[in-house]
């Protein structure tokens, strides 16, 4: 007699897709047979169990428990304030126990624990097709070809703004490092630093999914005590660019490079920087410069009184008393932009700010939360338009208020 697994998901999986299971047993004969799954998360003694019946046509059974743990993982929207930082709120560890019940109607037995599998799940979601061939050596560090958790096409750094990579590793001292290369002519190096990550050991959960901040203000803030290779100075004056890469404790590279280029704005209009989470549950940054304009819909709540008012013996109204009375006004504005002009690749990339469920804008340095309101989005091509931009539109998470009248 057993229970056997056949398909398990990937060891790290999109939460936001399948997360399957498919088992067999050998009592599928057995009276009112039934699979169990107990499913624990995040290390937790409590369990959730789900039940199914066997396939009439093959006798399995399958369970997806995506829905499960999507439950336990959040987001980790918080700014970077040291280089390294945990994102545990992303990530959910699981275990699955799987079991079997059957017997007479009267006494069905539940017998629990018959064999478990694990794994990790992240806060991402892929197409379908694509999640058709999503493997986890892809977006886990392990060589150079390991994606960082982004689908932007370029990168440019601005003095003032803010930008950190997400990744996931699933060994120990494998995202040992950040190694920062900075050029000062096209292919000629000026210095190569590296800061040590501190959560490389993976003595937690939190450690498998981190971000590391890369823009030009903090790597120019870097004090000799923060690097564990190379001093200072790691800019020259009129830099070209820099690139960064994850290197393991061996010296291996195991993400890809990617490099950054400085950037500048050259708008009469006020910039206005978003953070979006992405398709990965990380998030990404983008900063429109192209003319604005805000509308204001006023919601004005009403109540009719009587106007007289009694004074002495007299009981009458003035010119002064009301009759329609608002109690309560409430604001909500809505902000449309447009960016500069952009490439195919980044209009394939920005419609994930478009559909983002979590979209925060920078008010200086502090990030305030926003809605994307555009109810459909146009992907543009370069085949069929040279040149195109973006325009989206937003409202703040919370509405304004005027005061309210004492009567």
């Amino acid at each position: 007699m057993a229970l056997t697994v056949y398909n398990t998901p990937n060891s790290y999986a999109p939460a936001y897709n399948q997360i399957i299971f498919t088992l067999s047993s050998t009592n599928v004969a057995q009276s009112n047979f039934r699979y169990i799954a107990d499913i624990y998360v995040n290390g937790s003694s409590d369990y959730t169990r789900l039940e199914v019946g066997k396939n009439p046509s093959n006798g399995y059974g399958t369970f997806d428990v995506s829905g499960i743990i999507q439950n336990f993982i959040t987001s980790d929207a918080e700014d970077n304030t040291t280089t390294f930082k945990q994102c545990g709120n992303s990530i959910a560890s699981y275990i699955v126990q799987f079991g079997e019940q059957y017997g007479a109607s009267s006494g069905i037995t539940n017998y629990t624990n018959l064999t478990s599998s694990s794994g990790y799940a992240f806060n991402g979601v892929f197409e379908p097709n694509n999640f058709l061939t999503f493997a986890t050596n892809t977006y886990v560090l392990q060589n150079s070809s390991s994606q960082f958790l982004t689908d932007q096409p370029t990168f440019k750094t601005i003095t003032g703004e803010k930008m950190a990579f997400g990744f996931m590793t699933d060994a120990v001292n494998e995202g040992y490092n950040l190694e920062i290369v900075t050029y000062y002519d096209e292919g000629t190096v000026f210095n190569t630093v590296r800061v040590q990550n501190p959560y490389a050991a993976l003595s937690n959960r939190a450690d498998r999914s981190i971000n590391v901040r890369v823009d030009y203000d903090w790597i120019n803030s870097l004090t000799n005590p923060d690097l564990s290779f190379g001093s200072l100075p790691i800019f020259v004056t009129n830099w070209e660019y820099y690139e960064v890469k994850i290197k393991n404790s061996a010296g291996t590279i195991v993400s890809e490079t990617i490099r950054i280029y400085p950037g500048e704005i050259c708008s009469k209009y006020e910039p206005i920087r978003f953070k979006f989470m992405n398709n990965y549950g990380k998030y990404d940054y983008y900063t429109f410069t192209g003319a604005k304009t805000k509308s204001t819909n006023i919601k004005r709540n009403t109540y009719k009184s009587n106007p007289n008012q009694w004074s002495g013996t007299n009981y009458n109204y003035s010119r002064t008393s009301r009759g329609l009375s608002q109690y309560e006004t409430v604001l909500d504005d809505t902000i449309t932009i447009n960016s500069d002009w952009i490439t195919q690749l980044e209009s394939i990339w920005l419609e994930q700010l478009v559909t983002s469920p979590d979209v925060y804008i920078y008010e200086g340095a502090n990030l305030v939360s926003v809605n994307i309101t555009n109810a459909n989005y146009e992907t543009k091509y370069e085949a069929s338009q040279q040149l195109f931009n973006l325009v989206i539109s937003f409202t703040y998470s919370q509405n304004r208020k005027r005061q309210r009248r004492w009567f």
